[in-house]
């Protein structure tokens, strides 16, 4: 059903423009859903879905806003080197999620942690994006996107950092990290994110 309303996409948070996006019926009532989303999601449902060679819009949704503000994630703990704490990028959530929206999407992932460092590059944050880097990791035996120690630079390895984060966010949700900044994001680079189905999102 076509939307009436001014509503934010349930899928990805971008907000739908009135006589933009659909409407979706759900046990809870009205969800809103961008021209984007609704069409991957009914691709989703056929046959010859492939979500390794899924070919996004290179246009923003029609109807809809192009930019969101994403709330750009990190915690702090002590480097397993040097013992001094030191600062991580963690994920990316929307400053203003929509109603049904779930998905805190964390740096275990390549696409969402290149995000975070551009984001921070764009925000002027470089200090945050430089410690970011391609890092050999020997448990998994290739080189990845990893957050460093901003003292020793020693990588600071993507499982652990990720279960110490995975633990504060089942005890405080997103606030159990911390905001270190929120940054207007092109809905394309965002959704490019939501699409990647390579792993590391936690429900929210």
């Amino acid at each position: 059903m076509k939307n009436r309303f001014a509503g934010g996409c349930t899928r990805c948070s971008v907000l739908v423009m009135p006589d933009g996006g659909f409407l979706r019926k759900n046990d809870e009532g009205w969800e809103a859903w961008c021209v984007t989303c609704q069409s991957l999601d009914e691709l989703a449902e056929s046959e010859d879905f492939d979500p390794e060679n899924l070919m996004l819009p290179t246009v923003p949704p029609s109807g809809s806003a192009t930019t969101l503000d994403l709330r750009v994630l990190g915690m702090t703990r002590a480097c397993w080197k040097c013992g001094e704490n030191t600062l991580c990028l963690i994920g990316l959530y929307p400053n203003r999620p929509a109603r049904g929206y779930v998905g805190l999407h964390t740096t275990d992932n390549e696409k969402t942690m290149e995000l975070c460092q551009l984001l921070a590059e764009r925000e002027g944050r470089a200090e945050l994006a430089a410690g970011v880097k391609s890092r050999y990791s020997r448990t998994m035996r290739e080189r990845q996107l990893a957050n460093g120690c901003r003292r020793c630079d020693a990588l600071q390895g993507n499982f652990p950092v990720h279960e110490e984060a995975l633990g504060r966010v089942a005890s405080g949700g997103v606030d159990g990290l911390d905001t270190l900044f929120v940054a207007s994001c092109p809905v394309l680079e965002w959704q490019a994110v939501i699409y990647d189905f390579g792993g590391g999102v936690i429900a929210i």
